[in-house]
């Protein structure tokens, strides 16, 4: 009996939810629009975006069949349609003017007794820019945003004409341009997207920076490199005395070469100039023309000098003059220290037993004019050469004085991060080792409180927070074999020069 009760419940709510949606009677009529959000429901309106969820509304609904939107049928769900209103979601695949100029415009509901039409735009919201990048050559910007959908144009702030994209193309997602940038020069505005439902803009030419270059200490007729962002059109390279570099070579736009004029005669920033403005370098180049003080630790051209910015090798130091450092380790400035590993260096051996000659000691010179100032954001700058492909080993630099390395030390092993693990740049190249890296020496066998005596870099060091912390500022320059095999006689030949201390990366 129950059962019986229940099947006839069941089939008069279907009798009734058919009735309902199945009037039969009238002509289908649609009043208007409104939101589901029932805060808004007396808000009604004549455009959507794709993907809104709506109610349309009117009379004689029931016997719903279809619902197209600029004639792309939507799904609907018969539970939510009734003769007065129909609760349904505009497909996100719908067409609009941006996407096709001809569509009528029109919601058509269809019923089992008649159709009707209600006037109704769809639109996209306006287009938006996050941000810009260039392709390795630089003469393709990539625009990153939203609802790039219906471009008219796209306009960079060159100056004269053309001034708009010479091509472009979108991807499917309608989040990215790749458009071809006009030639020209820009000036500071904004690079502007023009969308049949809005405009976006956003500041253009981005900054061009300049964040090192490979050698601040180049030699006339060297070919240095400049790493930074945005190198595009780069057509000036100005260096110290307003000489010009030559044969610029494009990299990528973060990288570009340049070759360096002769007749420098002090140092100076450098300059570079491209389609998207101009660039200072961060530190001076040649500074080894004028050693300025305090802070240049030596050139080496006076090997045994006590004055500052000579510096002095120590008797286990290798010393280069000009004419030989011009043969083997050719683009130096002047004379330079060297340290040929001239024989077999044992298993985790401490500084002290790679052979002779192996220690590049300078002498204590100033560093700062005030000992007071924070090391934050000055460095350890010189130019290196390496003869071999350095491969195994770390270059240990020490402070503290001489045979008493016992203050801090930093350390230096570029092969590890090299690929293969092979480290051989072309020529003199900078290396910056921030003050903040330096440490106290702590753990290992150090008996008399010697840097040399330690076989592997101390852990859990302190750093130095000002400049007094440094009791000496000599420097020792020299090789550790912290491996668990012997580095054969000769494998390390590499050369120093212009040690100097900067405030900069």
């Amino acid at each position: 009996m129950k059962k019986l009760l229940f099947f006839a419940v069941l089939s008069g709510s279907v009798l009734f939810s058919c009735k309902k949606n199945d009037s039969g009677s009238g002509q289908p009529l649609i009043s208007g629009v409104r939101l589901v959000d029932s805060t808004k429901r007396d808000s009604t309106f004549t455009k959507a975006v794709p993907g809104t969820e709506i109610v349309i509304q009117g009379s004689n609904l029931g016997g719903l069949q279809a619902v197209y939107f600029n004639d792309t049928s939507a799904f609907f769900n018969p539970v939510y349609a009734t003769n007065s209103n129909i609760i349904i979601i505009i497909p996100s695949t719908a067409q609009t003017v941006a996407t096709d100029p001809n569509v009528p415009s029109t919601i058509k509901v269809v019923t089992n007794h008649g159709t009707a039409t209600y006037t109704f735009s769809l639109y996209l919201p306006p287009p938006s820019i996050n941000s810009i990048s260039f392709d390795n050559s630089g003469t393709l910007v990539y625009i990153n945003g939203n609802n790039f959908t219906g471009i008219q144009k796209i306009t960079f702030p060159i100056p004269g004409a053309p001034d708009t994209a010479l091509s472009y193309t979108v991807n499917k997602t309608s989040t990215q341009i790749i458009a071809v940038i006009p030639p020209g020069s820009a000036i500071k505005d904004s690079l502007r997207v023009y969308c049949t439902f809005g405009n976006a803009a956003y500041s253009y030419p981005p900054p061009m920076t300049i964040t090192s270059v490979s050698n601040e200490n180049g030699a006339a007729g060297t070919i240095i490199t400049f790493t930074g962002t945005n190198f595009v059109g780069i057509d000036t390279v100005i260096f110290p005395g307003g000489l010009l570099g030559t044969n610029i070579q494009a990299i990528g736009v973060t990288q570009f070469s340049v070759t360096v004029p002769s007749g420098i005669t002090a140092p100076d920033s450098l300059r570079v100039s491209g389609g998207l403005g101009v660039a200072v370098a961060p530190q001076l180049f040649d500074t080894y023309l004028t050693y300025p003080s305090p802070g240049y630790l030596s050139t080496f051209e006076n090997q045994n000098s006590t004055t500052d910015n000579t510096g002095f090798l120590g008797w286990t130091g290798g010393y280069a003059n000009a004419a030989t450092n011009a043969t083997t380790y050719p683009g130096g400035t002047g004379a330079a220290a060297f340290i040929l590993q001239s024989s077999p260096m044992s298993k985790n051996s401490g500084v002290g037993s790679q052979g002779n000659p192996g220690f590049i000691q300078l002498n204590n010179v100033p560093w700062v004019t005030n000992t007071s100032t924070s090391i934050q954001g000055y460095s350890l700058k010189f130019e290196l050469y390496v003869k071999n492909p350095w491969s195994s080993g770390a270059l240990w630099i020490m402070m503290g004085d001489w045979y008493a390395w016992h203050d801090y030390l930093a350390r230096y092993a570029p092969w590890e991060t090299a690929p293969n693990n092979k480290y051989q740049p072309e020529g003199w190249v900078t290396v910056t080792i921030p003050l903040t890296q330096f440490v106290t020496l702590t753990g290992g066998s150090n008996s008399d409180n010697n840097a040399w005596d330690l076989g592997s870099f101390p852990t859990g060091g302190s750093h130095a927070s000002t400049f007094a912390n440094f009791t000496s500022t000599a420097l020792c320059f020299a090789l550790n074999n912290e491996s668990s095999t012997v580095i054969p006689a000769n494998t390390i030949n590499i050369a120093i020069d212009n040690v100097r201390i900067v405030k900069g990366q």
